[in-house]
């Protein structure tokens, strides 16, 4: 039994009882791949097929379970201060603002945007009443978001639903629950204020105002196949010499004006075949290659990082490049300009050095500075040239002020700035290992890999040539593999995250023969997608008798794309990790 209030507010309901359903039935794996491509999580057969045909026909359903209604289904207004449990487990107070889905004891769900908790589907579900509407989009439009709440019914109804496929997604639906599950279906339920339905109009389409907006004449035919193509119903106005009056069907309710046809007509018909008024102006715009869009982005990044760029010969003296890692050959000069410019260099670095030590005689306290360019060897007589970028910084972190003391720049700011770099270019799982160097001070030197590969590296320069240069404070440099990074790939969407995260922290004892960065790869390698971020916030070293042991908290962040998560699935995630950490590392949980 089908009750309405007095507004007219329901325009279109329709309701199915399907009985006998076998609970036991599993979604097939087709639906579910589908479903999980549109960022939707497999939860049962029922609702799994009532999401798919939401998402193939753009009409919302809603499925309750029979044995929780009480005799009838009913549309009202929510009483004032009216309590609803809804289905992501929190209560909401209603007002009459919002309308409600209803039986004679309960509210079974707010309409258009969520359904109650107490009418849900469960696993044990086997006799369901199927629900399928077209709301006044005035009575949903804003109400989820009063509620802080956000469905995907909601968004629908608010821009709009065709009022004349309710019918075609439950018998959709139908189809589909007993290919999967079987069942026993009722007869159709409905009731329709056919006076308040949205219709389309005819539309006047001038064939003077085609040409007037893109510029062409458009041959009769084709005007009237590419409207037939889109179910548009064609009146001819004065035999086809004015133009025509056209209406578009229930489902493009976002055609109202002349222009709308317009720009379908020219869409179709393929914006390549309209010709195009090129504005003459007095300078030329060139187009800028990648490889140009590259080394502005690069420049650009450590401009805002306060660098500055620096260009120095490619010769350097031998005394020099000997001091590089490099395991090839040098490149000697025929003809020097002088001994300290006899062979090309095999490092940016040594020139780095160089200006760092002309500053610095001139004062200059705080420096940071890079180079784009490139080194030299040979292997078997054949020359070798590498693109590479290489930095340097030194003195203090922030500009002198009596405001805060003095910090000197260290290992983490240059790897901070990498890190920036990288982040730009999109690079991920950048690793730093420990690694010796001729240049760089002991364990304060790092090897920068991608993918297991080397492209580059990063350290503190060795006390004794800061020493030989009298120069106060130790400089951190790097060097980088300038094609390791890439243009991204534009894109033209990212998808928000409308769901709120959630995070655990984890402290352990770890030995210190493990890395830190070993224990993140495992943990991301047990592929949990709801796992978003890692961080690691707090580290110390704990003597325990003859072994040093360090001591870590890192924060663990999870976040669904498609609902909140509940406490007992991230319960499960932390159980997954800490036994794998207890296996794999011999840690101890603090």
């Amino acid at each position: 039994m089908l009750r309405f209030s007095p507004r007219k507010i329901v325009l279109f309901f329709m309701t199915r009882v399907i009985k006998s359903i076998n609970k036991d039935a599993n979604t097939p794996k087709w639906l579910k791949k589908r479903l999980e491509q549109s960022g939707y999580k497999s939860i049962n057969a029922i609702v799994d097929i009532a999401n798919f045909v939401m998402l193939e026909t753009g009409q919302p359903l809603h499925t309750y379970d029979l044995k929780k209604i009480n005799e009838k289904i009913i549309v009202r207004r929510a009483n004032d201060k009216e309590a609803i449990d809804i289905l992501d487990g929190s209560r909401k107070l209603l007002d009459s603002d919002f309308l409600v889905i209803a039986d004679s004891k309960k509210a079974l769900g707010i309409a258009g945007i969520m359904g109650s908790l107490d009418s849900g589907i469960s696993d044990d579900t086997e006799n369901i009443v199927l629900e399928s509407a077209y709301f006044n989009y005035e009575t949903i439009m804003g109400r989820a978001r009063s509620l802080s709440l956000h469905s995907e019914a909601s968004m629908r109804f608010e821009r709009g639903v065709d009022p004349m496929i309710q019918e075609y997604a439950i018998q959709r639906f139908t189809s589909l629950i007993n290919e999967i599950a079987g069942g026993s279906n009722g007869p159709i339920h409905s009731s329709i204020s056919k006076k308040e339905l949205p219709k389309n109009k005819f539309i006047t389409l001038r064939k003077d105002k085609i040409k007037q907006i893109l510029g062409i004449t458009i041959p009769n035919q084709t005007i009237k196949s590419i409207l037939n193509r889109l179910d548009m119903e064609i009146k001819e106005k004065d035999f086809g010499y004015i133009g025509w009056s056209v209406k578009a069907p229930s489902y493009r309710f976002d055609i109202n004006e002349e222009c709308d046809l317009i720009e379908e007509i020219s869409r179709v018909y393929g914006f390549d075949q309209i010709p195009e008024n090129v504005e003459q102006q007095n300078m030329m715009l060139m187009n800028k290659s990648s490889r140009q869009l590259k080394r502005e982005r690069i420049d650009s990044i450590f401009h805002q990082l306060g660098y500055n760029e620096v260009v120095n010969y490619s010769f350097v003296s031998p005394s020099m490049n000997s001091l590089s890692d490099s395991k090839a050959d040098m490149i000697d000069l025929q003809n020097p300009i002088s001994i300290e410019m006899s062979v090309m260099r095999n490092s940016l670095w040594p020139g780095l050095l160089n200006n760092l030590s002309h500053n610095i005689k001139r004062q200059h306290k705080d420096i940071k500075i890079f180079e784009v360019g490139k080194h030299f060897s040979s292997r078997k007589r054949r020359p070798i040239e590498t693109n590479v970028i290489a930095g340097l910084i030194y003195g203090n972190r922030r500009l002198e002020s009596w405001a805060y003391s003095k910090v000197a720049v260290d290992f983490y700011d240059l790897k901070g700035h990498l890190e920036d770099l990288f982040s730009v270019f999109n690079l991920k799982n950048v690793k730093f290992e420990p690694v010796s160097h001729p240049m760089l001070c002991p364990g304060v030197a790092a090897e920068i890999k991608l993918k297991n590969k080397k492209i580059g590296i990063i350290g503190m320069l060795n006390p004794e040539l800061s020493r030989d240069m009298k120069i106060e404070q130790d400089p951190f440099l790097f060097e980088l593999d300038y094609d390791c990074l890439e243009l991204p790939a534009l894109t033209s969407f990212t998808s928000s995250e409308y769901y709120p995260s959630s995070r655990r922290d984890l402290s352990f004892v770890l030995p210190n023969k493990n890395r830190i960065s070993n224990v993140t790869e495992e943990i991301q390698g047990l592929d949990i997608k709801e796992l978003k971020d890692i961080v690691v916030f707090d580290l110390f070293d704990k003597e325990n008798g003859e072994n040093t042991q360090k001591s870590i908290s890192i924060g663990l962040i999870f976040q669904a794309k498609s609902r909140t998560l509940k406490d007992t699935e991230i319960d499960g995630f932390m159980s997954k990790v800490i036994k794998m950490l207890e296996t794999n590392f011999q840690i101890t949980i603090r």
